[in-house]
């Protein structure tokens, strides 16, 4: 998927948009695919990331995966995490949705999917970070 319309519908398709409208998705899909352009993704989903907590977190923020890395554009800032480097990939259901942690040497990412199916993002996590 390398448009911004094909990846928003990606996460429509799956519920894993944290319920985000088609204008305001495809809009930060297309900011995305500015920060990262000529990238080929196989897997898209929006969440909010490095989730502390509702007044602590970067806001809505869009994902996608091509090959072993994760790339992630937030309000804030733009990140690319190599999957294959990450120690610990782990999903926890909590009262208000799901929230996944990605353990890397230096540091612990942590993302909000809300109500999402945290068990195909977790899935496609792993797969991507899968040592060969």
């Amino acid at each position: 998927m390398n448009t911004a319309k094909e990846l928003y519908r990606f996460t429509k398709h799956y519920g894993i948009n944290y319920n985000t409208g088609e204008a305001k998705g495809i809009e930060l899909y297309e900011k995305f695919l500015q920060t990262f352009p000529k990238i080929n993704f196989s897997f898209s989903f929006i969440g909010f990331h490095k989730y502390e907590s509702l007044k602590k977190q970067e806001g809505l923020t869009a994902y996608g995966i091509s090959g072993t890395m994760l790339y992630a554009l937030s309000k804030q800032k733009a990140y690319k995490y190599n999957l294959y480097q990450c120690k610990e990939i782990s999903g926890k259901k909590k009262l208000n949705g799901i929230r996944l942690s990605l353990v890397f040497e230096k540091e612990t990412i942590k993302i909000n999917l809300g109500f999402a199916d945290g068990n195909i993002v977790l899935a496609a996590l792993k797969q991507a970070g899968k040592k060969i």
